[in-house]
């Protein structure tokens, strides 16, 4: 898999300031890093082998992939990291799109050997920018899970020992930066089950196997993938906005590009971040043909700019 990483690394360690991790310990969902769903049972492999993207049962111990959690009509419920221990996996979603994914894979699992639990409420999580370890790869130090991104890694306290105090809601945001700016898609409700998987990018990160058996929504992904019917991509925007609007764009509004004197309708925002007052950084849904120097606006503010910045490393 391509270390999708390091394009936007150093731009990130410019935003934190160059600091040397970020923390969030035992936060309400609204601000954990990540929820951490624990899967067990003789049957966890077999079971998320049919449910997810990606090639769950050749998945090695200690090593983490990306994968997608589709509908029926192969429309996202979430995008994740599955990380596999010895027997054991973890899924690390994003808290936003967790409650979604997690109902489903119950609901499909009351006939298997499988159990999910929610622990994202008992562990803590740290993002260390300066701690390397090589992608997808997993260490263990007693209970402590450390999943590599290259340059940095997460560090999941399995069993803290003690509760952190609040350490401010910019941590947070300096995670999400790091996630915008590396491509990966964070699903909100406005967001679930509105894209198939490779409009978001899943494909390039590795999150799909299309030589796997059957799954959830496959027949859809596959289709999309050997008919060559995508022409959705995900890309980064950076800019402005309106001088009279402080609202940060959510998950769905609707981005318009310039065709000679009018304005028409480009895509959506997945996700944005405020990098300060007058800076944002935007993750779109976008033709994927869509020119670089393309004018592009969010609709409803007129005043504001976006920039695109160059395509995703493949």
């Amino acid at each position: 898999m391509a270390d999708n990483t390091k394009s936007h690394h150093l731009l990130i360690l410019s935003r934190l300031d160059q600091a040397h991790y970020i923390e969030l310990v035992m936060q309400p969902k609204s601000q954990q890093l990540v929820s951490v769903i624990h899967v067990a049972g003789a049957d966890a492999a077999k079971f998320l082998q049919g449910q997810l993207t990606a090639d769950v049962v050749n998945l090695a111990p200690m090593q983490w992939c990306y994968a997608g959690h589709c509908d029926a009509k192969g429309k996202l419920w979430a995008v994740m990291r599955v990380v596999k221990t010895g027997n054991d996996f973890y899924l690390l979603i994003d808290p936003e799109s967790s409650d979604a994914s997690l109902t489903q894979l119950k609901k499909f699992s009351v006939f298997s050997q499988v159990t999910f639990s929610d622990i994202s409420g008992e562990v803590s999580a740290v993002f260390k920018t300066t701690s390397p370890l090589p992608l997808h790869q997993v260490e263990q130090h007693a209970q402590v899970l450390a999943i590599g991104f290259g340059p940095s890694s997460l560090h999941i306290d399995l069993a803290p020992q003690a509760v952190a105090a609040d350490h401010g809601s910019q941590h947070l945001d300096a995670w999400q930066r790091f996630e915008l700016e590396t491509g990966v898609p964070r699903l909100a409700p406005e967001t679930i089950a509105e894209y198939v998987p490779q409009m978001v990018g899943l494909d390039r990160l590795g999150g799909i196997n299309f030589k796997k058996g059957c799954y959830i929504g496959q027949e859809t992904v596959a289709r999309m993938h050997y008919l060559g019917q995508n022409k959705r991509a995900p890309r980064l925007l950076t800019g402005s906005l309106g001088q009279s609007n402080h609202t940060m764009p959510a998950p769905g509004t609707v981005l318009e590009q310039k065709l000679g004197d009018n304005w028409r309708r480009a895509g959506a925002v997945i996700n944005a971040v405020r990098y300060d007052s007058s800076e944002v950084g935007v993750l779109a849904v976008l033709p994927a043909d869509i020119q670089d120097d393309t004018n592009i606006r969010i609709k409803g503010d007129e005043q504001s700019v976006l920039t695109l910045r160059p395509k995703f490393d493949n």
